[in-house]
């Protein structure tokens, strides 16, 4: 059975705790927003918001900034 890159991502994503399911939900909105923010202050707020959960889980993200170093 070959499955699609969806179904694949739809098969682990349910397979994770719901806390799990509601970070990522909660984080995918929060980056929308991030992404369509013009205002700097509102840009850093989200960005935060999105960095807490990435220390949550561990995560390594650069946001698109190739330059930026950790």
């Amino acid at each position: 059975m070959n499955n699609t890159e969806q179904q694949l991502f739809l098969q682990f994503y349910n397979s994770l705790a719901p806390e799990v399911q509601r970070d990522i939900k909660h984080y995918l909105f929060v980056y929308d927003m991030y992404l369509d923010e013009q205002n700097p202050k509102a840009r850093e707020t989200l960005l935060g918001e999105m960095n807490m959960l990435e220390r949550k889980y561990n995560l390594e993200v650069t946001h698109g900034n190739k330059n930026t170093q950790r």
